[in-house]
């Protein structure tokens, strides 16, 4: 019995030695930069559970839409709407029209859809930005109108309120539009720019109420509206992202984004537009030295896997990102405590 205790105790304790000393080390065959780069490494509570596998990164991504909610009112009745998410919508009586021009009456169907935080923005692909320039949100919202599934138009004259919890402050807000259709990219531009894009060529607003730390906004028109400040310090450069671990990682299994940190503004890294990924490298032209998490997704043989990288990039460098293997809830706990 003593010799069992006394083996079980070294194995122990050259088990724990083994585990304190584990450290990452840097490519040293590349030029990327370790010091401000952290990477998440988590314990076995990420490992993936048998029986949750997705088909796709596409249906992984499908699995997390941001849905809207929708409300039923009384067209000739003034109406207020209270969503799951903390807004509150204010319609007056008689506010809507056909696309003839007669008012509505009978029951109309409101639909709301908000994006506010950091998981909304990455899986609605709804971005902050606007001129190819990243924009601190203070809040994305959808809103339309519909009777027997006909868009209506808010009459001219009426004005519609929509209050959202603010979710970034900034004394340089301003309110943007970004178009009719909830599926079609958004273009977000600010409202002095794209009020011709209104229905009446009405004057739209907002304040900030400081008693219950919301936005006030009202509108004659219902479409893609935001709530936004533009970062205009950033200054953009070429960096790169080696994802290790796992092999033949592209964009069709592969996405990712750049959080910035204390701003309500997620980047998607690797697209068409600014770079790709392929080869297990992504390629990013669109970043720049803020610090910000990259957060990497992907869905290899059925099964999900992440990568997270605490860093702050600089120009023309390479930061390896180990993937690893995750459940759905755990990496929704990941993006939902990223700071």
């Amino acid at each position: 019995m003593k010799k069992t205790y006394l083996y079980t105790t070294l194995c122990f304790a050259l088990i724990l030695v083994a585990c304190q000393k584990e450290t990452i080390e840097p490519n040293k065959g590349s030029s990327q930069t370790n010091v401000t780069a952290n990477i998440h490494t988590p314990g076995n509570s990420a490992n993936q559970p048998q029986g949750e596998t997705f088909a796709s990164l596409a249906a992984y991504l499908n699995s997390k839409t941001v849905n809207a909610e929708t409300f039923s009112i009384n067209a000739g009745s003034p109406s207020t709407l209270n969503t799951a998410k903390g807004s509150v919508l204010y319609i007056p009586a008689n506010a809507f029209i056909d696309q003839a021009g007669n008012l509505v009456t009978g029951n109309v169907d409101i639909k709301i859809k908000e994006i506010f935080s950091t998981a909304d923005i990455m899986f609605s692909e709804v971005y902050p930005v606007a001129f190819n320039n990243v924009l601190n949100s203070g809040g994305e919202y959808f809103l339309e109108a519909r009777q027997n599934n006909t868009v209506l138009r808010v009459d001219n004259g009426a004005f519609i309120n929509l209050e959202i919890p603010a979710q970034a402050l900034d004394p340089n807000m301003e309110l943007f539009f970004g178009g009719a259709d909830e599926n079609a990219a958004v273009n977000w531009e600010p409202v002095d720019s794209a009020q011709n894009g209104a229905n009446n060529g009405n004057v739209n607003g907002f304040t900030f109420n400081t008693s219950n730390n919301a936005y006030n906004i009202i509108l004659d028109s219902l479409c893609w509206g935001n709530i936004d400040a533009f970062m205009w310090n950033v200054t953009y450069f070429d960096c790169s992202f080696n994802l290790t671990g796992l092999s033949n990682l592209d964009n069709s299994n592969t996405t990712a984004f750049a959080v910035f940190k204390d701003e309500n503004t997620v980047w998607p890294v690797g697209t068409a537009s600014w770079g790709g990924i392929s080869g297990n490298l992504i390629t990013e032209s669109h970043l720049a030295d803020i610090d910000m998490n990259i957060v990497v997704i992907s869905v290899v043989d059925e099964q999900l896997y992440y990568g997270l990288l605490d860093v702050i990039p600089a120009d023309n460098q390479t930061y390896d990102i180990p993937m690893i293997s995750t459940t759905s809830e755990n990496l929704d706990n990941i993006i939902s405590s990223l700071p």
